[in-house]
């Protein structure tokens, strides 16, 4: 699969690539805004993950409390990468990998573990990949509604790493 595909997130239209490395392209902005939310840069998974985190808690965030939150929130994200809980590709975070309220979904953390977190294309290309068992669905389309389903084809695909890379 080729780059592109992978990081064209499962938004219809344009990928990722297309907007990231073809800038000169002209395309409609809904076309723009649809594959670019698809992705996501670490300041705003952090965002996403403070909102969720204070709709939880039923208050709004205090305007003079919101830079340091969204600094401490960054640095969650950072650190779920690095401790191979999520993965990004040109450090930006596809969408799919977290809930509506910015959590992680506990699928990825062990597809990264499965195909390997240092690999990020190749994880990002098992998720972008409409999948036989799945029928013909992606597995990022269901990490939400079936991620047991999602973990059982992963499990079985023979999507596992090669037995002389394993760490």
């Amino acid at each position: 699969m080729t780059q592109a595909a992978v990081l064209g997130g499962f938004a219809i239209g344009p990928s990722w690539a297309s907007l990231a490395f073809q800038r000169g392209r002209q395309e409609s902005p809904g076309k723009r805004r649809q594959a670019a939310n698809a992705w996501m840069s670490a300041e705003e998974v952090a965002v996403l993950l403070l909102s969720g985190e204070f709709l939880d808690a039923g208050v709004a965030v205090p305007a003079s409390f919101a830079p340091l939150a969204v600094e401490s929130a960054v640095s969650s994200v950072r650190r779920w990468t690095q401790e191979g809980r999520i993965f990004a590709i040109h450090e930006l975070y596809p969408r799919y990998q977290f809930d509506s309220r910015g959590r992680p979904y506990g699928a990825v953390e062990r597809a990264l573990e499965v195909l390997g977190s240092s690999e990020p294309f190749r994880v990002g290309n098992w998720f972008a990949t409409p999948n036989a068992r799945l029928k013909g669905r992606r597995p990022q389309e269901l990490l939400a509604s079936s991620p047991a389903e999602v973990l059982r084809v992963l499990e079985h695909s023979g999507a596992a790493r090669p037995q002389s890379q394993a760490a």
